[in-house]
């Protein structure tokens, strides 16, 4: 159960390095069953597809700790929906996520890694949901789980 969406077929790893083409995620498989097994796939496919260094641990920390501040308000405030207000904190979260794969040029780790995990396709999932952006924030820890566990041992 690959949470790529293949679009020319079966690819091994030397097709994705040799024609630089990364699959697309699909967040519509991302559940509550299956998010810290999808986090662990993604990452060891992160740690063997870069070409430099992965996603450092203080960037992949910072980008959750963007999604912390308003899980945090979520708990603290025991909403059933999220607010107009609430909806706009995740626009710009996603906005955050945008900015940081953008200024990655150099290096493609922090791009490379929001590509690959789907964090923006995730986000576009939440809408008005508490329960989807929480399933967002449980796959992003397991991202930095995962990651801490395979790549910065």
């Amino acid at each position: 159960m690959a949470p790529y969406v293949q679009n020319n077929g079966q690819r091994n790893k030397q097709q994705w390095r040799d024609d630089n083409k990364k699959p697309e995620f699909d967040a519509s498989k991302l559940d509550a069953a299956n998010f810290a097994d999808i986090a662990e796939e993604i990452i060891k496919a992160h740690k063997d597809f870069m070409d430099r260094d992965p996603i450092s641990t203080s960037q992949i920390r910072n980008l959750l700790d963007l999604l912390n501040v308003l899980r945090e308000r979520l708990r603290t405030e025991r909403v059933k929906e999220l607010t107009e207000d609430m909806k706009g904190q995740v626009q710009y979260i996603k906005l955050r996520f945008v900015y940081a794969a953008g200024r990655d040029k150099d290096s493609k780790g922090v791009r490379d890694f929001i590509q690959r995990s789907g964090m923006i396709a995730c986000l576009d999932t939440v809408k008005d949901s508490v329960k989807q952006y929480e399933l967002v924030c449980k796959y992003m820890e397991a991202l930095v789980a995962y990651h801490k566990y395979y790549i910065n041992k």
